[in-house]
């Protein structure tokens, strides 16, 4: 199972126009929710808790905001891409952040989830991702950048492939 198959285009938010935390989690949350049809509320208060136990963003611009929601049916995620100069999410070496690849997951995947983390990670690592995804103009665009990047990813590390996720839909 890959990362890039649970990234929709309608999940890239290529213009982010929050300018603080909280706006940024309501902006992520609006967009999980719309694709995933839980409760919008549901998920800012889930996405909220989880920053108030301690920043998601880990560094470089970098944040990975994620949750578990009971009910849910899938794996979703969101890139965003804030255009501006960042937002202040308490990131360790102090920059603000200009990228976000949020994770919702069903509450009861906490081990899928945690490895789909540490894919989202992997893949961040690469500085010329960052920067692409940064400078590119459309959703479609960003996700097209993912999928590469992923590609790139699996073929060097092959024993990375099984994510054991359930598929969107299922």
């Amino acid at each position: 199972m890959r990362f890039t198959e649970h990234l929709s285009e309608d999940c890239i938010v290529p213009t982010l126009w929050s300018g603080d935390r909280k706006g940024v989690l309501h902006e992520l949350a609006g967009t999980l929710a719309a694709s995933t049809g839980a409760p919008l509320r549901k998920v800012e208060g889930l996405l909220q808790a989880r920053e108030h136990l301690c920043s998601t963003a880990i560094g470089e611009g970098i944040a990975i905001p994620h949750c578990r929601v009971e009910r849910l049916r899938h794996v979703t995620a969101c890139v965003a891409v804030h255009r501006g100069s960042g937002v202040d999410f308490g990131a360790r070496d102090g920059l603000p952040v200009r990228l976000w690849v949020t994770l919702v997951s069903p509450a009861q995947e906490a081990g899928a989830h945690l490895r789909m983390l540490a894919r989202i990670a992997a893949l961040l690592r690469d500085a010329r991702l960052r920067q692409s995804v940064l400078a590119a103009p459309s959703a479609a665009a960003i996700r097209s950048l993912f999928i590469r990047a992923e590609d790139s990813y699996l073929a060097t590390h092959p024993l990375r492939h099984d994510l054991s996720l359930p598929a969107a839909g299922a």
